[in-house]
Formats: C-alpha cells, structure tokens, sequence
C-alpha cells in the first residue's frame, strides 16, 4: 500500500503546538494570496527560500499555503527529503479560517513579560501567549517590583486573553492546580502541566463546522 502524504489537520496542530519542542508553521503564501492576517504564531517566508525554511525549523515545520496544494506539498517535501519532520495543514490558510479558528492582524511579539507573583490565571495567559501566539518570544518572569519597569525598558508585551481555540474553556481544572502549585514554581515551571491538560480537553474537542 502506496504511503500517504504527511498532511496534518489543525487539530492536530493545535496538539503539537502545545509543547516545548513544537513545530514551527510556516507561511508560505504567494504575495498574491497574502491579506493582513495569519496563523497565530506562523512564519511568513518564501515558499522557495529553503535555507531560512530550514533555519526557522529545529523541531519540524507545519507548513502552510493558500489552500494547502502545491506549494506546501511541494515545501513539504523538500523539507522532509533534508531530514526535517514536516507536515502540510490540511486546507491551508483558506481551511483554518473556514473552520472558524482565529486568525491575527498583528505580528508577535518579541517578548512577554510576567510576575514570578503571577496568579494562576495570569500564569496560563502567559502559557498561551507563548504556545499560541509568540513562540519565539523571550519570556521574562521578574518580581512584581520590577514588572512595569522592565515592561517599559525591554519592551515587552503583556501576556493577552487566552485565545478562541477548541478546548481553550476547558482549562479550569487545570487553573485550580496551578493555584496550588504556584507557591513553589515559577509560572513558566507550569506550562508542561498546561500542555498536557490541553492535550486532554482537545481529544474531547471537535473542530467547528466550517462557515457556508
């Protein structure tokens, strides 16, 4: 039996972003179908600039093109054929938004900035902000004293609502353990507790019904 081309839905994406070592997407879009928005946390490149394709990719790609055709396959499978595990989304850019998941406007930031004091809330906005939205992004966790000043100096973003993503609502009992767990951790010490309770609320989610 022929092997099937490494496709990867945006669920499973979802799944793979929420970890360390995830993959990075890449944007790969023609200037032609390019708007102002994109995939929270994607890298716009040229679908044919391999090295930086190559550099931007140390755990794996997700790669990502209008409708998820030619061009990604084609990128696929020259990323793969160097060693690198990547995988095409399903549907492209066209298909993430058809099945309502959120885009973004804006570009990521280069750092965040939170409290070692955090609160479990503020703790899985910053897990969130980094998985989701900010991959690359420096996260400073200082004392609460020197938050605002260091904001100010390093110019850093403040970690946002948690984004409109399927199984991000289901995240409450994990905030109710890392109201307990905080006392010793900093909130960056959280996130693989983060990741594994997304993991579980996304293998009970379903995708949204694409729009008509």
């Amino acid at each position: 039996m022929p092997e099937t081309f490494p496709d990867i839905t945006p669920i499973e994406a979802l799944n793979r972003m929420a970890g360390d070592a995830a993959p990075t997407l890449l944007d790969l879009r023609l200037p032609e179908d390019q708007d102002c928005t994109r995939l929270p946390g994607a890298v716009a490149v040229r679908f044919d600039d391999l090295d930086r394709q190559l550099a931007l990719c140390p755990f794996g790609a997700m790669v990502i093109c209008h409708k998820g055709l030619k061009i990604s396959a084609g990128a696929t499978a020259r990323l793969r054929r160097r060693g690198v595990d990547a995988r095409r989304l399903t549907g492209g850019h066209v298909g993430w938004v058809a099945a309502g998941l959120p885009v973004t406007d804006t570009a990521p930031p280069d750092r965040l900035a939170i409290a070692l004091e955090a609160s479990a809330t503020e703790a899985l906005a910053a897990w969130a902000a980094v998985r989701f939205n900010a991959p690359r992004a420096d996260l400073l966790e200082v004392s609460l004293a020197d938050l605002e000043a260091v904001r100010a100096r390093f110019n850093a973003a403040v970690p946002g609502p948690l984004p409109d993503l399927p199984g991000m609502s289901d995240m409450t009992d994990a905030l109710e353990l890392a109201t307990l767990a905080l006392h010793a951790a900093a909130p960056s010490a959280l996130f693989p507790m983060f990741d594994l309770a997304y993991k579980g609320a996304l293998s009970q989610a379903t995708m949204p019904e694409a729009r008509s």
